[in-house]
């Protein structure tokens, strides 16, 4: 899994393994089985050059203790060490090498891995595993961590950071640069004592280093700053709008959600479990989207409680989570809060890993979740190493190229099948590509049947003085834009379950690359103890995977994910949605087709009466492409800001034709621009009718656009 990937099966309680202070840290003993001394050159030359050290670079190493990106490593001194401070393995270019080492671990227990490596000739593919690390637990139980060139570590010349890992020491010399990464993983057994390590070429052209191992009792943080030269980009927003983010209330406009949120919550009587899904003591089934309100909730005034029940009402939001984690004592507010979220409709799931003692009024509440009854999961993407110090680094990959570690696919691997599940899911910013999640976790809460969709958090510096967003990137106004349409089409369920598929393992490096594709092409979890479920071999049939392309069509036919290029398409009677790497593509189907030059967006169409697209008379089109602070810089890979930029957020604007494919054509039906409040635009949008297909060219200044009679 990458580092940026983080997954944590809760249970209502947040139970989760849980390190008091500071990491501490152990060194492996590399000592017998380095075979080789910084000095030592890899370069055959009958020429002496007089400057060969400084050139070959190793000399240049430090040994003994460092610390490389906040992470100590322990590197042998060769004169300590009879000239030999690393091990090399074989490879095309150097044969006479060992092909495994096996390095004694004490029989120590680790929560992360940190290794310290590199290769030699590494000009290899990065899909072609070129070594491994087998971790072998004294219970004889082996994980196998791949080594990919570009991946999990680099060449030594021109190293760089890549998607997960990061250079750790860097030397330049006249012309020539050179490195080695640091590679960190999260062990899956941190209660399992590890035997060994063997660290194993397979042979290929490039030669596998290890210089060193060190683990360590909880994650440590990774230091964003690199020791090499950052070379900076930035996007060019010349052409770009200011967003003018919500400042009044959506209340009847066609972002209004909240009929959909029914009130007060708890009016169905207590829920209760019926084998995986909730239902109300009157029989009603529940089904829960909304969001995590940050600590800051604690400080709300009564208004502000009112004002963020009504506005995570009309958003859509039925569930607020309450997060009692950084508290000592139940506060006061609580109970305050609780009662304008069920004014409003809104349940709360109270998050207590502290396990304080709570009030009976709770447990006795039919708004409140009651402890114990919701199994929940949480994972990320792309979440910064810091909240808010610069510079920050990410994955700068969008889900939509990485099916097999998207969202989906991490809650899915945690899921216990035969008890009700819900999730909690976070896409981090900076990311340019954060439109692709509302809609995406939505789709997918529906294909997979969870119970519970509860995505990034909101605090008042998500709302403002006012609670009124403030127009800064940290609002995720990407996120906002499509999260009633999100809101609306999971609570209405607008798309049908997946088939089941039973994982025989939830170590993502043991499936194959068919089976971890399957986990998002079929509804997906794990067998927890004596559950006798099975495969459905009938979905197994309707699902289409194609493990070279990461591309797949769900086996309910409403999910077309194509990894390769990254776009997702939702098909569904009542939504549609085209997600990902949509410039300069022509995207069909029998509902609608679009063509936009936007290098990125998310663009969706919902009807918001019971009625499907090509008949309804009341439709909200939405189309959000990349949006960031003013001033934004990057490294050159994108997956770090160096600097965070200021307001006012930049909309990147969206050009597209948009053609709906009507029952008939529909003279009467008209169309108009919304701003982000819902509020129309005076600019006109040019609509045209062609037989029964209408033609729609998208208004730039337009959040949404409404087509209505």
């Amino acid at each position: 899994m990458t580092r940026t990937l983080f997954l944590i099966l809760m249970s209502l309680g947040w139970t989760s393994t849980v390190f008091a202070g500071a990491p501490s840290f152990s060194y492996l003993d590399l000592s017998k089985v380095v075979n080789r001394g910084v000095t030592e050159s890899f370069d055959e030359s009958e020429v002496k050059v007089q400057d060969l050290q400084e050139k070959i670079g190793f000399k240049n190493i430090p040994v003994g203790l460092q610390t490389f990106r906040g992470i100590p490593f322990q590197i042998l001194d060769p004169i300590q060490n009879g000239g030999r401070s690393y091990a090399v393995l074989k490879g095309h270019h150097q044969s006479d090498f060992p092909e495994a080492v096996s390095i004694p671990a004490g029989h120590l227990k680790a929560a992360e891995l940190y290794f310290l490596h590199t290769c030699r000739w590494g000009g290899t593919a990065p899909d072609i595993k070129i070594a491994e690390y087998d971790i072998v637990y004294d219970d004889g139980q082996v994980t196998v961590i791949p080594l990919h060139v570009g991946v999990e570590l680099t060449n030594f010349w021109y190293s760089d950071d890549t998607s997960v890992s990061y250079v750790a020491w860097w030397n330049k010399y006249k012309n020539t640069e050179m490195g080695i990464n640091l590679f960190a993983w999260k062990n899956p057994r941190p209660n399992v004592a590890i035997q060994t390590i063997l660290f194993k070429s397979m042979g290929k052209m490039p030669i596998p280093i290890l210089f060193a191992i060190t683990a360590s009792d909880q994650e440590a943080p990774i230091s964003a700053v690199s020791p090499k030269p950052e070379k900076t980009v930035q996007n060019d927003t010349s052409h770009w709008l200011p967003f003018n983010p919500p400042s009044s209330s959506v209340q009847g406009t066609a972002l209004d959600m909240s009929s959909w949120v029914e009130a007060p919550a708890g009016k169905h009587g207590a829920l209760k479990t019926d084998y995986e899904k909730l239902v109300f003591a009157d029989g009603t089934p529940a089904r829960f989207w909304g969001s995590v309100l940050a600590d800051s909730w604690v400080n709300f005034t009564p208004d502000q409680q009112a004002q963020v029940a009504d506005r995570l009402s009309r958003s859509g939001s039925n569930l607020a989570a309450i997060d009692l984690s950084n508290v000592s004592a139940v506060p006061a507010a609580l109970a305050n809060l609780v009662e304008a979220l069920k004014a409003k409709g809104v349940y709360t799931q109270i998050i207590n890993p502290n396990k304080l003692v709570l009030p009976d009024t709770f447990s006795q509440n039919p708004a409140v979740i009651p402890a114990g009854l919701l199994t929940l999961g949480q994972a990320a993407w792309s979440k910064p190493s810091t909240d808010s110090i610069v510079p920050l680094a990410f994955k700068g990959d969008p889900m939509t190229l990485h099916p097999e570690e998207s969202l989906p696919a991490q809650l899915s691997l945690i899921r216990p099948l035969g008890t009700p599940y819900g999730v909690i899911w976070q896409d981090g910013r900076p990311n340019e590509y954060l439109a692709e999640a509302p809609l995406l976790m939505a789709t997918y809460g529906l294909y997979e049947n969870w119970d519970a969709v509860l995505g990034m958090k909101v605090s008042e510096a998500d709302w403002g003085t006012e609670l009124a967003l403030d127009g800064d990137l940290s609002n995720k106004p990407s996120l906002w834009l499509q999260w009633p349409i999100a809101a609306l089409a999971y609570l209405r369920g607008d798309l049908k379950p997946g088939s089941l598929f039973v994982l025989k393992s939830q170590d993502p490096s043991s499936l194959s690359p068919v089976n971890r594709l399957k986990i998002v092409a079929h509804r997906s979890g794990f067998n927890p103890g004596p559950h006798r479920l099975t495969t459905d071999p009938l979905g197994e049939l309707d699902v289409k995977v194609k493990a070279v392309d990461k591309t797949f069509t769900s086996d309910s036919k409403q999910i077309t994910w194509r990894g390769n290029t990254g776009v997702i398409q939702i098909e569904s009677a009542r939504f549609e949605a085209m997600i990902g790497f949509l410039g300069n593509r022509k995207l069909n189907n029998p509902a609608w087709s679009v063509e936009t030059p936007n290098l990125f967006a998310s663009i969706c169409a919902i009807s918001l009466v019971d009625a499907p697209i090509s008949s309804s008379t009341h439709l909200l089109l939405s189309g959000v492409a990349r949006m960031e602070n003013s001033g934004m810089i990057y490294n050159q890979a994108k997956t770090k800001l160096l600097d965070k930029g200021k307001t006012p957020v930049l909309k990147e604007p969206l050009i597209a034709k948009i053609t709906i494919k009507r029952l008939r054509k529909d003279p009467k039906l008209k169309v108009r621009g919304l701003d982000a409040n819902g509020k129309g635009l005076p600019e006109k949008v040019s609509a045209k009718w062609f037989e029964n297909k209408w033609v729609i060219t998208w208004q730039p200044s337009a959040v949404y656009l409404e087509v209505y009679r």
